[in-house]
């Protein structure tokens, strides 16, 4: 990839979102994944993998494929299928939440559609802003990038 420093950077924001809040409440309490991840043990993970929606278990494979396009790209054989499957996870998890969010029959929901980006303004923190950001760019890449040129020998 000609944008491979760009696109190891969105790989790194994505893993450095394990580690920041992504959402604040109104308490004043942050939600950080790897507290969260850091308090398991082997059968509590046991415990929520069996349990889990398949949106849990994609939401845990982006940051895999992020380490994975991390290690790739600093060898040298990074790919841009890789990164635009690393990118658009994300985003299409994202955009699936969006989509059920908005389609609860029940009228829970207290905001309408169009207050969506104040709601989330609000709320989500640093993480969940790196991790939609990095995604959305290495998606973007992997999708434009024109890949390596190829080696002219003199």
């Amino acid at each position: 990839m000609l944008s491979r420093p760009l696109a190891i950077v969105a790989a790194i924001a994505i893993l450095t979102s394990l580690f920041l809040p992504w959402l604040s409440s109104p308490f004043g309490e942050n939600v950080v994944p790897w507290t969260v991840l850091r308090a398991l043990d082997a059968e509590g993970a046991q415990a929520i993998l069996a349990d889990a929606r398949p949106e849990t278990i994609a939401y845990g494979c982006s940051f895999v494929l992020a380490a994975m396009f991390i290690l790739f790209a600093l060898i040298g054989r990074e790919s841009r299928l890789l990164a635009f499957l690393t990118g658009v996870l994300p985003v299409a998890l994202v955009a699936w939440a969006l989509f059920l969010l908005l389609r609860q029959p029940d009228g829970s929901l207290s905001f309408s559609g169009s207050d969506t980006s104040g709601v989330t303004t609000r709320m989500l923190g640093a993480g969940a802003w790196a991790w939609v950001l990095g995604a959305s760019t290495l998606a973007t890449l992997g999708v434009v990038d024109p890949g390596r040129r190829p080696v002219r020998y003199a």
